[in-house]
């Protein structure tokens, strides 16, 4: 198998030497709310491996790609590497505790998460916990700081189900999308906050 291609950010050092500290940098961060997914393979043994990452993000439609940053140490990292593939699972609304055994170093993260091979790659797919997720063939990764940029070409996946808002972190906690009823007020409250 070829190797993806696989650039590395140059940062001049006159910008790394200006650069605000992680802590001022978390809190920037922070203010900004996304949704929350799991991004999982499998390794050279078909075991499955997977990681919380709250930044996923569409690219282009087409072709349809998306992107994840993931830190360049990990192993989910590597085994992504190494196959070309990722599969994105996008966390439905109260799957905190998901999001966070999947965000902790715990050796075995799918012994109590419900999981199958998804139909187009067999990567996991954390069926019981996702509104959506889109597998992918690896296409591109870029070395940027401590984590790594990979693009992935999204060649199969599900739509969002209607029932289910998406679970979302901002400012280090845990939120849902207002929906129905809960969406109107929001509507309200913002109109009249200006």
């Amino acid at each position: 198998m070829t190797p993806v291609p696989r650039t590395h950010l140059d940062i001049p050092p006159g910008v790394l030497g200006s650069c605000i500290d992680g802590d001022r940098f978390r809190a920037i961060m922070s203010a900004f709310p996304s949704g929350v997914t799991v991004v999982t393979t499998v390794d050279e043994q078909d075991r499955p491996l997977g990681l919380t990452c709250s930044a996923a993000c569409s690219v282009s439609q087409t072709p349809p790609l998306l992107l994840t940053c993931l830190h360049s140490a990990s192993r989910v990292l590597t085994a992504i590497l190494a196959g070309r593939r990722l599969l994105v699972n996008f966390l439905r609304d109260n799957r905190e505790a998901t999001s966070t055994r999947f965000a902790t170093r715990q050796e075995d993260r799918f012994s109590s998460v419900a999981w199958r091979p998804a139909p187009g790659s067999g990567l996991p797919w954390l069926y019981r916990d996702t509104i959506a997720y889109a597998d992918c063939a690896l296409v591109g990764a870029l070395d940027a700081g401590d984590h790594t940029v990979l693009l992935g070409a999204i060649v199969d996946g599900q739509a969002p189900e209607e029932t289910f808002g998406p679970l979302m972190y901002w400012r280090r906690q845990y939120g849902r999308w207002p929906v129905g009823e809960d969406a109107v007020t929001a509507a309200l409250t913002m109109a009249t906050e200006g």
